[in-house]
């Protein structure tokens, strides 16, 4: 999800980001919150502030070994849920039947085992329960997004919960929930360059660590072809140095000037390279994963624009990657007119995912109800921020994620919404 200070300066100008990014300490990202404040998803500012980093020091740091796979190896399809993988603009499973996703993001994995104020992964939350799969089945849902930590995955950077500790709660929570039914996005979604501690959305992988992480991971699920993998989040490129554009700096990589913190100081002026989707794709592959890869967009994932044309020009040509699109009220493009000229056009020669959309939680509804129609008629699959019971104003479905009680506003709607289409 985006960080909502970062995300608003771009808006307003691309002038003011500095500036606005500096006067941000407090800005955290949308939904979770960091939580050790009593409700999850307020304003309160994140604790855990890594500790002071020097510019130089981070740029420098060597990066510890990847934690070790998961021993643990499952061939097969999990019960209810089967092998994916592209066919022209479409998901097909194992028996050549259309897939379309429509599920719902669940958070806390991403910031919880970083934050270093408690030893359980999801934070004291019923994410790993067969109560909140139920809820879920009872919705209409068929798929769970999840967010996660690079630096929790690897067990480096001081997390408190991290290597095998992290890696073991993430597995059996992907397993539970495939045993149940749904098919489990694995999301890049926390991230940070050198010796800084992942605790905020940066603008994208980082060479340090994500190459590692998406080895590892690749490897622990390669034998389970019906869960995706999202390389990463919301990419965004504020601080590009040389001549690359946004596009050439997602696919292959390029040197950023300033990194994101999650503490104070917001940000920390260092050059640092980023690792391209051609790359991760290409480091999937040769660990013997063939899951379908979601590539995001640039501006939080939601310019789409130059998609194809630059997946053509820098990307791997992996066949069995999906187009990653995020769509909220208030972007860049969200008007019928951009879905019409930019996505539609995609949506016809590949698999279009928007992993994250959302609305008012307490309405009224104004943005759903014209998007997610539109998303049907033109076959994306779709999944609302979030499965979480926070109280934040907007992008909130439930407000009880055992029980499955929707949100007046947008979980209302999007329950009602699913349960229409059978």
């Amino acid at each position: 999800m985006r960080d909502r200070a970062l995300h608003s300066a771009a808006l307003v100008s691309a002038a003011a980001i500095a500036l606005a990014l500096v006067t941000a300490g407090a800005a955290v990202p949308r939904g979770p919150g960091p939580a050790a404040q009593a409700t999850p998803g307020s304003s309160a500012t994140a604790i855990g502030t890594p500790s002071p980093t020097s510019s130089a020091a981070a740029a420098s740091a060597t990066p510890a070994p990847p934690a070790t796979a998961m021993p643990q190896t499952r061939s097969g399809s999990a019960a209810g849920v089967s092998a994916l993988h592209v066919d022209g603009n479409h998901l097909v499973n194992s028996s050549g039947q259309t897939v379309t996703l429509h599920g719902v993001d669940m958070s806390g994995t991403e910031y919880v085992c970083a934050q270093n104020w408690t030893t359980d992964p999801f934070g004291g939350q019923p994410e790993d329960d067969p109560a909140t799969f139920a809820a879920m089945k009872s919705w209409g849902i068929n798929a769970v997004r999840i967010p996660l930590n690079e630096d929790c995955w690897l067990g480096i950077n001081g997390v408190e919960i991290g290597g095998t500790a992290y890696q073991s709660a993430m597995l059996k929570l992907t397993r539970d929930l495939e045993a149940a039914g749904f098919y489990v996005i694995l999301d890049l979604h926390w991230s940070a360059p050198g010796a800084q501690t992942a605790l905020s959305q940066n603008p994208a992988p980082d060479e340090d660590h994500s190459p590692a992480f998406w080895s590892s991971v690749a490897s622990t699920f390669a034998g389970e072809p019906e869960v995706i993998f999202d390389l990463f989040n919301e990419p965004y490129f504020y601080w590009i140095t040389g001549g690359e554009n946004a596009w050439q700096c997602l696919w292959q990589g390029c040197t950023l000037t300033q990194y994101v913190t999650g503490g104070s100081p917001y940000t920390v002026t260092a050059n640092w390279q980023t690792a391209g989707f051609d790359q991760l794709t290409s480091l999937i592959r040769a660990a013997g994963a063939p899951q379908v890869i979601m590539a995001g967009c640039v501006d939080w994932a939601n310019d789409c624009s130059d998609w194809s044309s630059s997946f053509a020009q820098w990307g791997s040509g992996d066949k069995n990657t999906v187009v990653s699109w995020h769509s909220y009220p208030g972007e860049g493009c969200d008007t019928t007119s951009c879905w019409d000229q930019v996505i539609a056009p995609l949506a016809t020669s590949r698999p279009v995912v928007v992993g994250e959309t959302g609305d008012s939680s307490a309405g009224p509804v104004t943005y759903l109800p014209i998007f997610l129609p539109w998303a049907d008629a033109h076959g994306l699959s779709y999944l609302a921020w979030t499965w979480n019971a926070w109280q934040d104003a907007d992008d909130v479905a439930v407000t009880s994620m055992t029980a499955g009680t929707p949100t007046p506003g947008e979980g209302a709607y999007y329950e009602q919404h699913l349960q229409s289409l059978g």
